[in-house]
């Protein structure tokens, strides 16, 4: 079964401050001198999940702070921003790793909301 498919099934009602929308992209992180190209699972406007498979970030604390570029056609953009480690946590054999947006620009915030409006308005995007 692949990383993708695993984490679509394992998905469970979240409470979260702002609702997220799957995302096929890539997500690279630099943090505490690693420089890491992991592939995004899912965006909000107050961050994105990443999918790791290895324990990468399993030893980082939450609240660490780095740097990541998102890209992903879909959005229409490149974004940057510092991010924090929120948690990192394990669905079958990979990990989900939460990062926090610390700050973004209003403008890739934008791409952000125009991609979830463009995913709620269309057929099993989301």
């Amino acid at each position: 079964m692949s990383v993708c498919n695993l984490f679509r099934k394992s998905i469970v009602k979240e409470r979260r401050r702002s609702p997220r929308v799957r995302l096929h992209g890539e997500v690279h992180l630099q943090i505490s001198g690693l420089s890491l190209r992991i592939p995004a699972a899912d965006i909000s406007v107050s961050g994105v999940g990443v999918l790791l498979d290895e324990y990468v970030l399993a030893g980082k604390p939450s609240g660490e702070v780095g740097v990541c570029r998102i890209e992903a056609p879909e959005l229409g953009g490149r974004i940057e921003a510092y991010v924090s480690i929120m948690r990192v946590r394990r669905i079958g054999n990979v990990r989900l790793g939460g990062l926090r947006f610390e700050s973004i620009s209003d403008g890739d915030l934008e791409l952000i909301r125009r991609y979830k409006r463009k995913c709620r308005a269309g057929p099993a995007t989301s």
